[in-house]
């Protein structure tokens, strides 16, 4: 397993993991799908903020995308982690959360935090709890045209 920035030339695979996830993009943009324009600005704002965008890659195949930033003090925001549908609920979701945790160590990282929109049905809190995190606070989120509830959680490294 391997991190693999996001390029220009990857944006329709890209693409393609973020509209295999309709459910998800529905409860956390309001819309079932994002077009190439929608996700060339968000890589765009993304490395502006000072985060990076990068497929998880397994076996040379993208199964994954996440966006995180580091900071030198060891503070990490883990923006989203977002699977392929196809490879949902297959332990994967674990493995991969496993390794970025075990990247960002090595690199200095010492709590990483996440926030997880939880105002809706079937949302991802129970899965972020498994991992070890720990409910911080309760905020706002707007992420395109829809602003959403968010549980703030952090994990120490």
């Amino acid at each position: 397993m391997e991190l693999q920035q996001i390029r220009e030339i990857d944006i329709k695979k890209a693409l393609e993991i973020y509209n295999s996830n309709a459910h998800f993009l529905k409860n956390h943009l309001g819309n079932s799908m994002v077009t190439e324009e929608f996700l060339r600005k968000e890589l765009k704002e993304m490395t502006e903020h000072g985060f990076t965008s990068n497929f998880v890659m397994l076996d040379e195949e993208p199964v994954a995308i996440i966006d995180y930033m580091q900071r030198k003090d060891g503070y990490v925001y883990l923006s989203m982690l977002m699977l392929e549908a196809s490879k949902q609920s297959s332990g994967l979701g674990r493995r991969i959360y496993s390794f970025f945790e075990n990247l960002v160590a090595k690199a200095g990282g010492k709590t990483i935090r996440i926030d997880v929109v939880d105002d809706y049905e079937g949302n991802v809190l129970p899965f972020w709890e498994k991992m070890g995190f720990v409910k911080i606070r309760h905020d706002r989120l707007t992420w395109g045209e829809k602003e959403s509830g968010v549980c703030v959680m952090e994990k120490g490294v």
